[in-house]
């Protein structure tokens, strides 16, 4: 599944900017959710930035964004889960037989190494992601 498209079909707004440190923001205003992604990233980064985002919004609803960063105990493993989430909603029912492959890709957490799986789990080209 593509992340942008789950994350429109579940009435989230994604907004790209032109982000310098920053990868993507998951920003909830009210009862209005929010992606904000870097538009210098490419196509299949964007997707994975969205995917972990959403992750964000399912598996930590509660959560505070300041309150994570400032317990780094809570930051890492918040950010395994949603880095495992996207790589699962990407891989679909592939995502099944690369256990090892996943939990690799989300400890890393380098999106670069992460877009590299993935795109080679997909069954991607061989000209690359």
């Amino acid at each position: 599944m593509k992340p942008l498209d789950v994350a429109a079909a579940m009435g989230m707004r994604v907004i790209f900017l032109p982000f310098k440190a920053i990868r993507g923001i998951a920003l909830s205003l009210g009862s209005e959710k929010f992606i904000l992604i870097d538009s210098g990233l490419t196509e299949m980064e964007q997707q994975l930035v969205c995917g972990h985002e959403v992750g964000h919004f399912l598996l930590h609803p509660d959560t505070n964004f300041l309150f994570i960063l400032e317990n780094t105990y809570f930051y890492t493993k918040h950010e395994y889960q949603a880095n495992r989430f996207t790589c699962e909603l990407v891989l679909g029912e592939k995502a099944e037989l690369y256990e090892c492959e996943i939990r690799e890709a989300a400890v890393r957490g380098r999106l670069k190494e992460m877009v590299e799986i993935i795109w080679r789990l997909a069954g991607g080209d061989e000209s690359g992601p």
